[in-house]
C-alpha cells in the first residue's frame, strides 16, 4: 500500500510538472507569436491604403510569425508524444533519437509487436533521458542500446564506453525511475568509475498488437 502510494503521488507530480511546462511552453511561445502575428495584422490593415509597400512588408513578417508558431507548437507536440512514437512504435522512435544525437549511437530492437501506448512512452522517454545523460557527462564517444520484449517484459539496455561514475541518485535518474515507478518496472545502473556505464530498464507488459518495427539494427 506505501508503494501504491508513492507511485500514485509520483505520478500526480510528474503529471503536475508536465502541465506546468506545457503551460510555459504556450505562454512563452507559440500564444506569444500568435499575439504577436495579430497586432502586425492589425498595423498591416492600417497600411494598405496609405503605404502598400510597407503593408506588403508587415505580411510577410506575418507569415514568417505563422511559421514560428507553428514550429513551436509541433516541438510542444513533440515534446507530449513524438509523432514517430504514436505511428511506428518504440523501436523506430528510439532509432529517432539515435539519428538526433551527436554522439554514435547504435540500435537494437527485438520486439514483436506495438506495446501498450503509456509503456511506449514511458520507454521512449526514459531512453531519452539516460541518451542525454550519456552525451552531457560520460565523455563517451558511442552509445549501444537494445530493445527486446520476453517473458512478458519490456528489456532495455543502454550502454556507453565513458568514464562511468554516473550517479544513481541524480536528478535524471531519479526522473526515470518515477516514469518506471506506476509499471512496477526497475532500472539498474552499473557505472564504476573509469567505465562502462550500462543502464537496465525493465518493465512488465503484454505486447499484442501487430508488428510494425523491423528487427535490424542501425546506428
Amino acid at each position: 500500500m506505501e508503494h501504491l502510494a508513492g507511485s500514485r503521488t509520483d505520478i500526480l507530480d510528474v503529471q503536475a510538472a508536465e502541465l506546468r511546462r506545457i503551460e510555459r511552453d504556450l505562454h512563452d511561445g507559440a500564444q506569444a507569436r500568435l499575439v504577436a502575428l495579430g497586432m502586425t495584422v492589425d498595423k498591416a490593415t492600417h497600411l494598405l491604403d496609405s503605404d502598400l509597400p510597407a503593408a506588403r512588408a508587415l505580411l510577410h513578417e506575418v507569415w514568417a510569425t505563422s511559421q514560428r508558431a507553428l514550429q513551436d507548437l509541433r516541438e510542444l507536440v513533440h515534446g507530449v508524444l513524438p509523432p514517430v512514437l504514436a505511428d511506428r512504435g518504440l523501436g523506430d522512435a528510439v532509432r529517432s533519437l539515435a539519428l538526433d544525437s551527436h554522439l554514435d549511437v547504435h540500435v537494437e530492437a527485438a520486439l514483436p509487436g506495438r506495446l501498450p501506448a503509456p509503456v511506449e512512452s514511458a520507454g521512449y522517454f526514459a531512453v531519452a533521458e539516460l541518451l542525454a545523460n550519456a552525451a552531457k557527462h560520460s565523455g563517451a564517444p558511442e552509445v549501444r542500446i537494445r530493445l527486446s520484449h520476453t517473458g512478458g517484459v519490456l528489456h532495455v539496455t543502454v550502454a556507453d564506453d565513458g568514464r562511468g561514475g554516473a550517479d544513481p541518485d541524480g536528478s535524471g535518474l531519479r526522473g526515470v525511475r518515477r516514469r518506471l515507478d506506476p509499471f512496477d518496472g526497475t532500472l539498474v545502473l552499473h557505472s564504476p568509475r573509469g567505465g562502462p556505464t550500462t543502464a537496465t530498464l525493465e518493465i512488465p507488459c503484454a505486447s499484442s498488437l501487430p508488428k510494425t518495427s523491423s528487427s535490424s539494427g542501425t546506428g
